[in-house]
C-alpha cells in the first residue's frame, strides 16, 4: 500500500513531468512546409563580384534583389545567394560594332548568355534551378507631376548640379570604399580603346525558371485570413507587379491587351488577405507613339481595368502606372496620367555647342601659337575627347597638331549634333517581367 506522503510524492513528480514535456512541445520549432514556384516565374538578380565573360564555363555568384512570393508566402528571401555561368559567347552585331568603333573603342565586342543554376538557401541547402538569365540595365522611375515641371534653365542648372553631386559621390566612393586600387583601376581600363570585357559587381540579371523548383518555408504561426479574398483594394493602395509580356511604343498600338501579375500579396488595413501573389491584372494600351526622325521620342501609355483571381473571378479595378524598372539609356519619365516618355536632358543642347566653342577656342589659342606666343602645337585635349574620347585624347597629344584636333573636335561636334537632332528618337520599351508600381483609383 502507498502511504499518503508516497502518493503526494508520486503526483508531485508526474506533474513535474508534464511541465518538462508541455515546455518542450512548445520550445520545438515548428516544422516546415514544402511550396511549389512555378515555372516563368522570373528572378531579379544581382551579380556580388565583378567577372570577366570572354569565355564560357566562367562561374557567376549573385544574389535575388527581391523577394519571390507564393500565394501569400515569402517563398525565396532578398538575398538569398544563386550561383551561375557564362554559357556563350558571340560577337555584337555588325551595327554595334560600328557605333562603338565610331565612338573610338575598337574592343572586338562580345556578347555573354549566362543561366544561373542553383539556389543557396539561408540555411545553406543548395536548390538545382533551370533558368537563362537577360542583362538588364534599368533604374526605378518615380512619377513626376506636371507641377514639379520646370522650365528649361532651370532644368539646365538642375542637371548641372545633378551631375557635380554625381561626381562628388563618386569620388566620396572612391576614397571611402574598400578596393580603391582596383575599382579606379576598372574604371581607367574601361576608358581605353581596347579594354577587357567584364560584368562589373552590380550588374542586373532577370532569370526566368524554366522549371518548377520545390523549397522549404516555415509554417506560419497564423492562418492568412481569407474572409476578405477579391476584395476591392482601397483607394490609393500601391500594388507590386510584373508585365507578363514586353509594351514597346513601336510595336504596340491603341487597344491592344496589357497583362501583369502581382508578385507580392495586397492585405486591407486589418491584416485581411485581398489579393494573393499570382493575382492576374488586366487592362489595354491607351497610347502607343513611336519614336521618329529629328529627336522625335516616343510615348506609352496604359491602364489596368480588372483584377483575375487564379479561380478565373474577376472584378472591376482602376489602376495606374506610377512606376516602373526602366532603361537608364532611354531615360524614361512618367507623367501624372501614368504616361510613360522617353525624353532627353535639356543639356543636350548644351553639349554640342560647347564642343564647337572649344574647338574654335582651341583653334585661336593655336593660332596665337603660330603668331610667336604659344607652340604650333597646342593642343585641347578635351577637344579630341568629344570625337573619341580617351582615344581622341591619345591621337591628338601623339600628332602634336591643331589639324588633328579640329577635325576630332568637330567630328565629336557633329557625331552629337546627329545623335541628338537628327537621328531617330529613342522609344519607351518595357521588356517581359519588368517590375512596375500600379496605384489603385477609386471605382
Amino acid at each position: 500500500m502507498y502511504t499518503f506522503p508516497r502518493l503526494l510524492a508520486l503526483f508531485a513528480g508526474a506533474f513535474v513531468c508534464a511541465q518538462l514535456v508541455a515546455s518542450q512541445s512548445s520550445s520545438t520549432p515548428a516544422q516546415d512546409r514544402i511550396v511549389a514556384i512555378d515555372a516563368g516565374v522570373p528572378m531579379h538578380i544581382v551579380l556580388d563580384k565583378r567577372v570577366s565573360f570572354t569565355r564560357t564555363g566562367q562561374r557567376l555568384r549573385g544574389h535575388v534583389a527581391q523577394p519571390i512570393y507564393v500565394f501569400d508566402q515569402i517563398a525565396v528571401p532578398a538575398g538569398t545567394a544563386v550561383l551561375g555561368k557564362v554559357t556563350e559567347v558571340h560577337p555584337v552585331s555588325k551595327r554595334k560594332r560600328i557605333d562603338a568603333m565610331m565612338g573610338g573603342d575598337f574592343t572586338p565586342l562580345r556578347e555573354a548568355q549566362v543561366e544561373f543554376d542553383t539556389l543557396v538557401l539561408g540555411n545553406g541547402k543548395e536548390v538545382p534551378i533551370q533558368s537563362s538569365g537577360a542583362l538588364r540595365d534599368s533604374a526605378v522611375v518615380q512619377m513626376t507631376s506636371n507641377s514639379q515641371q520646370k522650365g528649361l534653365w532651370q532644368q539646365v542648372k538642375g542637371s548641372i548640379r545633378d551631375a557635380v553631386a554625381a561626381q562628388k559621390r563618386s569620388l566620396e566612393d572612391m576614397v571611402r570604399k574598400p578596393d580603391k586600387i582596383e575599382r579606379l583601376k576598372n574604371s581607367l581600363l574601361a576608358k581605353l580603346p581596347y579594354h577587357p570585357q567584364v560584368f562589373d559587381a552590380g550588374t542586373q540579371f532577370v532569370a526566368e525558371l524554366k522549371a518548377p523548383i520545390q523549397v522549404q518555408v516555415p509554417v506560419q504561426p497564423v492562418a492568412a485570413n481569407l474572409e476578405k479574398l477579391g476584395a476591392h483594394p482601397p483607394a490609393d493602395t500601391v500594388l507590386h507587379a510584373r508585365l507578363s509580356s514586353e509594351l514597346s511604343s513601336a510595336t504596340n498600338q491603341w487597344g491592344d491587351p496589357v497583362e501583369a501579375v502581382l508578385t507580392e500579396p495586397v492585405y486591407s488595413a486589418d491584416h485581411h488577405l485581398l489579393l494573393p501573389e499570382g493575382t492576374r491584372l488586366l487592362g489595354s494600351v491607351l497610347v502607343a507613339t513611336p519614336a521618329k526622325r529629328l529627336g522625335q521620342n516616343g510615348e506609352l501609355r496604359f491602364t489596368f481595368k480588372e483584377v483575375q483571381l487564379a479561380s478565373g473571378a474577376k472584378s472591376p479595378m482602376r489602376g495606374q502606372l506610377t512606376a516602373a524598372d526602366a532603361s537608364k539609356a532611354a531615360n524614361v519619365s512618367i507623367d501624372d496620367e501614368g504616361g510613360a516618355h522617353a525624353t532627353e536632358s535639356k543639356v543636350k543642347y548644351l553639349a554640342p555647342l560647347a564642343i564647337v566653342l572649344l574647338a574654335q577656342a582651341t583653334g585661336e589659342s593655336d593660332n596665337d601659337g603660330i603668331n610667336g606666343n604659344n607652340s604650333g602645337g597646342s593642343v585641347n585635349n578635351g577637344v579630341a575627347g568629344g570625337g573619341f574620347g580617351l582615344m581622341g585624347r591619345l591621337l591628338s597629344l601623339s600628332a602634336g597638331s591643331r589639324f588633328v584636333a579640329y577635325g576630332i573636335g568637330y567630328y565629336g561636334a557633329a557625331r552629337s549634333i546627329y545623335s541628338r537632332f537628327i537621328a531617330r528618337g529613342h522609344d519607351v520599351i518595357f521588356p517581359r517581367d519588368t517590375q512596375i508600381e500600379i496605384t489603385v483609383g477609386s471605382r
